[in-house]
């Protein structure tokens, strides 16, 4: 894994969790979407836990973290 992965997983990891504060500290944020943004936080620390080359040995956050790793590589692919 690249370390231009890693950094692209840690600046969203930081947009992700400034937004989910937002969300928080906001009274508009409704407990659906904050809980869909802490969703999306988890699977970004485990993510960028992997590309770092941490592991959880027989542990479901490798699953969870390689899925989301794999999802996310797939967003950032150029188009055509």
């Amino acid at each position: 894994m690249s370390t231009e992965h890693a950094d692209a997983i840690v600046k969203e990891l930081h947009r992700r969790t400034l937004r989910l504060d937002e969300l928080r500290a906001g009274t508009a944020g409704n407990s659906s979407t904050i809980a869909h943004v802490r969703g999306e936080v988890i699977g970004l620390r485990g993510a960028l836990g992997l590309v770092l080359g941490g592991t959880v040995p027989s542990g479901s956050a490798d699953v969870a973290g390689a899925a989301y790793y794999q999802q996310w590589l797939s967003r950032q692919e150029p188009a055509g």
